[in-house]
């Protein structure tokens, strides 16, 4: 019977901490973040198998395609500025997903890591069902790269515009671009609450991002075999 109740207890537990972090507005009060630590916390105390829980609430999971693709709103709203910037901002994404790969797997090898889980890691930036698939392109772990995007998207969401602000990056166009690209759709979602713009940027370099690392990843993840 409680099997019923996973569902609108994770929606309830979203939408309280939702509430919770609006009302103190404390940046790394994150309603992911917070649900997400919950659930774990939940599923371990009771004993409760993960599949389990996926198979009455897993249907969340599945909006995030409708969720990306409305991100494409405030995108189709600064179309036309966007436009006369595309060049730059394409030239932008190509270089940080460059350097996102490269010392993403340097670092992982730096560390000890083997070369499966680097290059499991290398797509972290890229939102989740595309990061999967460029794992299995490259022998990664495509739960591995599951589970290293949840993190980078988290971690972005929470630090990424107090970071740019304190870099001193206070474009609404730069901002949007570099959450978009660091840390997909949650960082997307998160930068998208400072403004319509933000939002638009922010989507269009989720969606170049993603298609750009996909290219990248297999070419310059064996360069590090």
């Amino acid at each position: 019977m409680i099997n019923f109740l996973y569902l609108p207890l994770t929606i309830a537990l979203f939408i309280a901490a939702k509430h919770l972090q609006q009302r103190l507005s404390v940046t790394w009060l994150n309603p992911v973040l917070i649900t997400l630590t919950i659930l774990v916390i939940a599923l371990l105390a009771l004993d409760i198998p993960f599949n389990d829980y996926n198979q009455y609430s897993g249907w969340l999971s599945k909006l995030l395609e409708p969720a990306v693709v409305a991100l494409g709103v405030p995108l189709y709203k600064q179309l036309h500025e966007i436009k006369k910037e595309l060049p730059r901002i394409i030239i932008t994404i190509i270089v940080a997903a460059t350097v996102a790969i490269s010392t993403t797997v340097a670092m992982a090898l730096l560390v000890g890591a083997t070369p499966e889980i680097a290059a499991s890691l290398a797509p972290k930036s890229v939102t989740t069902p595309i990061a999967v698939l460029i794992s299995e392109q490259i022998a990664g772990q495509p739960a591995l790269t599951a589970i290293a995007v949840v993190i980078t998207g988290l971690v972005g969401a929470v630090v990424g515009i107090p970071v740019l602000k304190l870099c001193g990056v206070h474009s609404s166009k730069a901002q949007g671009i570099a959450m978009g690209t660091a840390c997909h759709a949650l960082g997307t979602a998160r930068i998208a609450e400072e403004g319509h713009q933000h939002g638009a940027y922010g989507a269009l370099a989720l969606v170049l991002s993603a298609t750009f690392s996909a290219m990248l990843c297999p070419l310059i993840v064996p360069l590090f075999a």
